[in-house]
């Protein structure tokens, strides 16, 4: 079943940090190379993901513009969903030399649904983790299908690069959702992936 296409939203960066409670610790549940992700309560109960992406010179504008675009644009049921960002510059004085100066300080990050069951990392590190047969087929079966699509169905083909459990999410009916492309690339006919 596919899911229903919706544009992602702007979102201010006041708003992320009113949600995450200031990018607390305890709204913290997970980190990458290029950000941290924070567990998000809008005032209705909504929860939302929200990845503020590391500050990388140089790196940081294109970083962004990649996941948006390999993100935005991706509508399957097994496939994390874009659902906002934020891309906002401040001016702040800050020291520098003695002196009171007015730099740019840059606010980026991805919105996404957020994932109840955390990710799959956390579900097989015994032999059962109290799941049947069942379910843990339909987690099998709803993986194969996100890649099926990352592969087969979407145009150009795209290339996660960096699937591993860790970047299998859960929902919570235990639907498994890719996330994280971070790494991931898209390849036209002419190219060819090893």
């Amino acid at each position: 079943m596919e899911a229903v296409s919706v544009a992602p939203r702007v979102l201010s960066f006041p708003v992320l940090n009113e949600i995450t409670k200031g990018f607390s610790n305890d709204m913290k549940v997970g980190a990458g190379s290029y950000g941290n992700v924070y567990k998000g309560q809008h005032a209705d109960g909504k929860m939302i993901a929200v990845k503020v992406l590391h500050y990388i010179p140089g790196l940081d504008d294109e970083q962004f513009q990649k996941e948006y675009r390999n993100l935005a644009n991706l509508q399957h049921e097994n496939i994390v969903r874009l659902i906002g960002y934020c891309h906002e510059t401040f001016g702040e004085f800050i020291d520098y030399k003695g002196e009171k100066i007015l730099a740019q300080t840059i606010k980026r990050a991805l919105c996404f649904e957020y994932m109840q069951n955390g990710s799959l990392d956390s579900y097989i590190s015994d032999e059962s983790s109290g799941h049947d047969w069942s379910t843990r087929y339909a987690i099998i079966k709803g993986i194969c299908q996100g890649l099926k699509y990352l592969h087969e169905e979407l145009v150009p083909p795209m290339w996660h690069l960096d699937l591993k459990p860790g970047n299998i999410l859960l929902d919570e009916n235990m639907v498994p959702k890719i996330a994280d492309f971070g790494l991931s690339r898209l390849f036209g006919g002419e190219q060819t992936h090893i």
